[in-house]
């Protein structure tokens, strides 16, 4: 079956269900995401495609996935091929929520299980199997069973789980969590944790033991997640610290993503350097300190620090900005700090200045210093990126994104390119990328890929009915 046949058995599908809906109950919604690429640079075109596809009937709901990988991109672990990727039947009353099929979960703050999807990272761990809900005022529970899918779309072996938390009064939560499967070489293996939740007018406090219990000859591992947001007049303190020991649950696929503890950037080069979660060894602290300044500045203050269990330093960084709105047409954000690991020492100076024209222009510009030190041999050099937008209508985003550097070692010392986004509310988002973009680390959630670098064409179109 060739890729217009698909197609085309999806487009007469969606008429289908618009004519039936038209004359029963039946409510239906979808998405389409598409990838297409062309790499000059090595000869390669790649494309992929997500479509999704939603009924409702009134308790009822049931969905289906379609994908395409042909072939993935290079930093993508998905093979070549396509088909039915996940399909699932829902049903909610009440309290009450059953589901068969695929689906994503997440226990407590993620030290136990988090089964999640992530596009940019190429990241999916769902599950095919069953799961059954009941949320009320005063209990949560959660039970699960199936089959959780590796990065490579291979399924391991059946794991059951459940959570269940207790809210015997508006300031308290307390509950555990439980997941236990067979791992190869291992046998059946058993984590889980115990969890707190105190919420006031003021603040709020999060606590987390997590447990594993393998067979003797392997290390029991544990963590421990606190975290405390404390408000006060214009001032918010965020308070974080975590203690991973041996659990970095992998086995085929990661099962669960702890709290990263650490400040997650949303700038490139900040972000390209950014600490990737070892939850094998690693612990430490994040303080961050938010304060708003009259009604057009908020200063934000970061600091945090992680270290393994014998005290060496791993990472550790200081960051402060500065966001200044001194009018509905101007607004200014200026941040600079420093990230430093076992390898390298980075100083970062960011600026984003945007000028509303009118109600249907605008202009942004995003600018980025970097130096670095390579502490091994005392090498420095420093990178730079500027984005230059032209927002029409809030509709169209003329977009110029270049970067350079001085690192002696780097196949290139310049990169640019061009990017139009346009943007249909609710139904219509396309970005087309033409130029080139350097090779590097994208992190989120503490989870990090290294995506090659790449020359050509890039067009990325989401599509809701």
């Amino acid at each position: 079956m060739n890729r217009r046949l698909l197609y085309g058995i999806i487009f007469i599908l969606f008429f289908q269900l618009s004519v039936v809906d038209s004359f029963s109950q039946l409510t239906y919604q979808g998405n389409n995401y598409l990838e297409w690429s062309i790499d000059r640079e090595n000869d390669k075109q790649y494309f992929e495609d997500w479509a999704e596809f939603f009924l409702g009937y009134k308790d009822f709901r049931a969905g289906l996935r379609f994908e395409a990988h042909e072939p993935p991109q290079p930093y993508s672990p998905d093979t070549t091929g396509y088909g039915i990727a996940q399909r699932f039947l829902e049903y909610r009353k009440s309290y009450f929520t059953a589901t068969l099929g695929n689906y994503y979960t997440l226990f407590g703050r993620g030290l136990v299980l988090r089964s999640f999807e992530n596009r940019m990272i190429r990241w999916d761990t769902n599950i095919d199997g069953g799961k059954v809900d009941f949320n009320h005022p005063l209990l949560d529970a959660e039970v699960i069973a199936g089959r959780p899918r590796d990065r490579s779309g291979r399924r391991q072996e059946w794991l059951e789980g459940g959570y269940l938390k207790f809210k015997p009064i508006s300031l308290l939560d307390i509950g555990g969590t439980f997941v236990t499967t067979d791992l190869k070489d291992k046998g059946r293996v058993y984590w889980g944790s115990v969890l707190a939740d105190l919420n006031f007018d003021w603040g709020e406090f999060y606590f987390e033991r997590a447990f594993k219990d393998f067979p003797s000859q392997y290390p029991k591992g544990k963590a421990y997640y606190l975290m405390g947001n404390i408000y006060y007049g214009n001032a918010t303190i965020l308070m974080e610290y975590r203690d991973y020991d041996q659990f970095d649950i992998t086995e085929g696929l990661t099962y669960n993503n702890p709290p990263t503890v650490f400040r997650e950037h949303l700038y490139t080069l900040l972000n390209r350097h950014q600490r990737v979660q070892d939850a094998r060894d690693e612990k430490g602290y994040q303080v961050e300190f938010t304060y708003g300044i009259g009604d057009n500045t908020v200063l934000t203050l970061n600091n945090n620090r992680t270290t393994n269990h014998n005290g060496l330093v791993l990472y550790r960084e200081f960051y402060g900005q500065l966001e200044f709105d001194p009018s509905d047409y101007w607004s200014l954000v200026g941040g600079a700090g420093q990230q430093e690991n076992l390898e390298a020492r980075y100083l970062n100076f960011v600026g984003t200045a945007k000028w509303i024209i009118s109600d249907y222009h605008a202009i942004k510009a995003i600018v980025e210093h970097q130096h670095a030190k390579i502490l091994l041999n005392d090498r420095q050099y420093y990178d730079q990126a500027l984005t230059l937008a032209y927002d029409i209508f809030s509709r169209v985003t003329l977009s110029l994104i270049s970067e350079r550097t001085t690192d002696q070692l780097s196949e290139e010392d310049y990169w640019i390119a061009g990017q139009v986004d346009v943007h249909l509310p609710k139904n219509f988002d396309l970005t087309v990328f033409g130029g080139n973009r350097r090779k590097g680390k994208i992190c989120a959630g503490g989870v990090c890929i290294n995506r090659p670098a790449f020359e050509g064409i890039e067009i990325r179109l989401l599509n809701r009915f």
